[in-house]
């Protein structure tokens, strides 16, 4: 994206983040209730989101394309520089939302459609879809698209949005629905844009961020702790890794080759444990790994569970160990190790070990 014509209006963006909310800000909109309330009123404060002139958001209303792309045009500061014409064939100069959506075509946030003639559209008023809001929020705010893969199950490698759907579950802006359904072609309603978009801008919005309030399982101290990024979480599984390692050499047996496939699996596991502990699907880790893979799981596969810190969490499974020694064990010859935090901030983490 071209962000260098709106860096005097991000720069002012950046001023108004730590601007508080008005009391009487969370009335505004009679029907926006606390699901998105604090999102809305931060958008709604900053002339991003607009309700009907009848006093409400219109929470409910699936939100058209065009409603999005201008929401996202407000929030980056983009102001009117002479675009070119799209050439949507459907959109002409003099449309409602023409310049906003030039301006995002121009900086690379939408793309449009295309027919089967070959021509492109851009469908203003259709509904936009999860999929479609996923793409739109990346694009428009350069989200990450290497990150941990997410196995919904309604979401696969050919679905649109694949990439994109999973940048936003892993940072943290939507998580889909129970049971790893993110349902990525049903129609967004308004408070949901709102919910995401708000998410995405200000990281206060973000769960992935929030802070939480806990008794720290090794000291018993009540302490104040926050999310980590998925980049700080791979790092607690790499240093995990290289100690339980540094054991094993101490022990006289070789280091646990990483396994990239338990790795990720090992990752993917703790985190949709953590998040849905009832699901029995990915409890069954054969079936998991068939699932992801397209291929059964062959060799004797044996995983631990642990809490707390790096350390805490190592000794704990060395100690286990020493009753029962799966972890000094020559035929273990390959490893993937994940961690994730639960909604107290505290840490748990699965070793997952394969003999072949």
């Amino acid at each position: 994206m071209k962000k260098w014509k709106w860096k005097i209006a991000l720069s002012a963006l950046s001023l108004s983040l730590v601007l508080p909310l008005s009391a009487g800000a969370a009335g505004k909109f009679s029907d926006v209730g606390p699901r998105f309330e604090k999102e809305i009123t931060y958008l709604a404060m900053r002339n991003v989101a607009k309700g009907y002139t009848n006093g409400t958001f219109g929470v409910n209303a699936t939100v058209s394309r065009g409603e999005a792309v201008v929401m996202i045009v407000r929030e980056l500061g983009i102001r009117w520089d002479g675009a070119k014409d799209p050439g949507f064939t459907d959109f002409k100069k003099g449309d409602g939302f023409y310049t906003e959506v030039a301006e995002a075509v121009e900086h690379g946030v939408i793309q449009g459609k295309v027919a089967k003639d070959g021509t492109r559209y851009f469908d203003p008023s259709g509904s936009l879809t999860r999929a479609e809001m996923a793409i739109i929020l990346a694009r428009a705010y350069d989200i990450p698209l290497d990150r941990r893969d997410i196995p919904f199950k309604d979401v696969s490698s050919t679905t649109t949005g694949k990439k994109e759907i999973d940048a936003l579950f892993n940072g943290g802006i939507s998580f889909g629905y129970e049971n790893l359904y993110f349902k990525p072609y049903a129609k967004i309603t308004r408070q949901e844009f709102a919910g995401f978009l708000g998410r995405t801008v200000n990281k206060e919005f973000n769960p992935m961020y929030m802070e939480y309030v806990h008794y720290d399982p090794d000291t018993l101290q009540r302490v104040k702790t926050t999310w980590l990024t998925e980049q700080q979480l791979n790092a607690m599984e790499t240093e995990m890794i290289a100690l339980i390692n540094n054991a094993r050499i101490k022990k006289g047996y070789e280091p646990i080759v990483l396994n990239e496939r338990l790795q990720d699996m090992a990752g993917l596991k703790i985190r949709a444990m953590a998040k849905y502990p009832s699901d029995e699907r990915v409890m069954d880790i054969y079936k998991f790994y068939e699932d992801k893979y397209g291929e059964k799981l062959n060799g004797d596969y044996s995983e631990r569970y642990a809490n707390g810190s790096v350390e805490s969490a190592l000794q704990r499974i060395l100690s286990q160990a020493i009753n029962e020694p799966y972890l000094y064990d020559a035929s273990r010859k390959e490893m993937g190790v994940g961690v994730a935090q639960e909604m107290d901030g505290s840490f748990t983490w699965v070793i997952s070990l394969l003999s072949r």
